[in-house]
């Protein structure tokens, strides 16, 4: 599994990397076919029905943070469906689809609604200005989910613990039914809890890795 940090540059580089030199059998990505269509097609995706004020601030956020790193939140997903092109391999979207975590959002209640905006908003106007260093995102990331736990109970259930079941099992029937080198690209936030879940796997001979990196600031 790669772990990545869907705003860095340089988790890119590490996906490009990792299945080039693999040359895996599967690569397995956390994304949907909705939004994997949207990224490969930006001007020809269209919003439906909206899906709320709070979800279209978490949006917004990450859109900001990636102009900032001068990388769009989705491009390693991108740069491993061609790596994964380059090499033959097979890919498959073992993420929840889209819209079923939307319903979600909405049915979020509404004190958690409210802090999420105020939260998302707050953020938003507090990220420096200049490429940040992402090395201290990955230290202390398991007190960091727990804070989150603690402040949004409803919305961890729903990003995290819904999707991270789905997305296990949707990668060990992936990997039961495979011969093969399967990489996996997530999330660096996933990767702890996806490794426990899929622990039961490790009779069958597995590649795995991981990755440290840091933006250096702009001038």
């Amino acid at each position: 599994m790669v772990g990545t940090i869907h705003v860095d540059p340089q988790s890119a580089a590490a996906v490009r990397d990792t299945i080039l030199d693999v040359r895996p059998e599967v690569v397995a990505l956390e994304i949907d076919e909705a939004r994997l269509y949207a990224l490969q097609n930006p001007r020809l995706s269209r919003v439906g029905k909206s899906p709320g004020v709070s979800f279209l601030a978490m949006v917004l956020l990450e859109k900001f943070a990636g102009q900032l790193t001068g990388s769009a939140p989705g491009t390693e997903m991108l740069v491993a469906t061609e790596s994964a092109r380059r090499v033959g391999a097979r890919v498959e979207l073992v993420d929840v689809p889209i819209h079923t975590t939307i319903a979600g959002l909405r049915n979020l209640p509404l004190k958690e609604r409210v802090r999420l905006l105020i939260d998302s908003i707050s953020s938003l106007v507090l990220l420096p200005l200049g490429r940040p260093d992402f090395a201290g995102l990955t230290e202390g990331l398991e007190e960091q989910l727990l804070l989150f736990r603690g402040r949004y109970p409803g919305l961890s259930r729903l990003l995290l613990d819904l999707r991270e079941d789905y997305m296990a099992n949707r990668i060990t029937t992936i990997l039961n039914s495979t011969t093969g080198h399967v990489v996996a690209v997530v999330g660096f936030g996933h990767l702890a809890a996806l490794s426990r879940r899929l622990a039961g796997n490790a009779n069958k001979p597995a590649f795995s890795t991981s990755f440290e990196w840091t933006i250096s600031p702009g001038n």
